[in-house]
């Protein structure tokens, strides 16, 4: 598993994606698939673009590469590839800065960052 998601790093940052980013875009691409599970590829790429992916086009064996990384491994306990897919465990150490939660402040109820 560790060499699939080796080669799937590969794949995203030799395909111009940067690597603080990936975790991000797994993510999006995770909820718009479970959001959609018949979507087309070309659909998956307008709505990623849509999410603000526009300067990555997700090609058909990138597709299949992500969707073999999470796929649940047999010698393991099943689980749902998509439960591996919005845990970061894969991608710890990375920093990823375009992603800060935001929480409600309970005194003036303003969006601050944690």
């Amino acid at each position: 598993m560790e060499q699939l998601i080796r080669i799937l790093i590969g794949h995203l940052t030799g395909k111009g994606m940067e690597i603080t980013t990936i975790p991000a875009y797994l993510r999006n691409f995770a909820h718009t698939l479970l959001a959609h599970p018949h979507i087309t590829l070309n659909e998956l790429n307008a709505q990623l673009q849509f999410l603000g992916w526009d300067d990555f086009v997700l090609d058909n064996d990138t597709f299949y590469l992500i969707l073999a990384v999470f796929e649940p491994n047999p010698a393991s306990e099943p689980s749902p590839w998509s439960a591996q897919l919005l845990h970061q465990k894969d991608f710890e150490g990375f920093d990823d800065h375009k992603e800060t939660p935001f929480v409600l402040d309970k005194d003036n109820r303003k969006r601050s960052q944690e």
